[in-house]
């Protein structure tokens, strides 16, 4: 549906973005990416949202993250 955010799990923005999942985590954890938690508990994120979080946070903080 246009205009819904791509909402994926935190293996599929791993593969996304060419790092591990373990580096998504590590984002999420020093809140450089939001992540939607569902009612089961399981983290979403938005593709575009996080690739924009990252250029911001690159932009202001470096890229040693």
């Amino acid at each position: 549906m246009p205009g819904q955010p791509r909402l994926v799990s935190s293996s599929e923005l791993a593969r996304e973005l060419g790092v591990t999942r373990q580096t998504v985590a590590r984002w999420v954890r020093r809140g450089v990416i939001p992540a939607t938690v569902t009612a089961g508990g399981q983290a979403r994120f938005d593709v575009e949202q996080a690739k924009r979080e990252l250029r911001e946070h690159t932009r202001r903080d470096g890229a040693n993250d």
